[in-house]
């Protein structure tokens, strides 16, 4: 398996610099903000990994990340 390292910082205004992975991939909270959501499918042994991250934002200004994973099957 190759692992890739990647760094990245963005400098758009609704972004920050931060530690926190999903940070890197999601906006930090704004006015009229609700939801965000990031998808990837990669391949395994057993099929194809699907993993979906969900940032929702709340209207005090804070957020909850939430991580589902889920595997589909090759013999479908």
């Amino acid at each position: 398996m190759t692992t890739f390292n990647t760094k990245a910082e963005f400098k758009k205004s609704a972004r920050v610099i931060s530690d926190y992975a999903n940070d890197m991939i999601f906006e930090q909270p704004r006015e009229g903000l609700i939801a965000q959501e990031f998808t990837t499918f990669e391949n395994i042994d057993n099929g194809v990994k699907k993993t979906v991250i969900t940032r929702t934002f709340s209207t005090n200004g804070e957020y909850n990340d939430v991580t589902a994973i889920s595997i589909l099957p090759n013999n479908v």
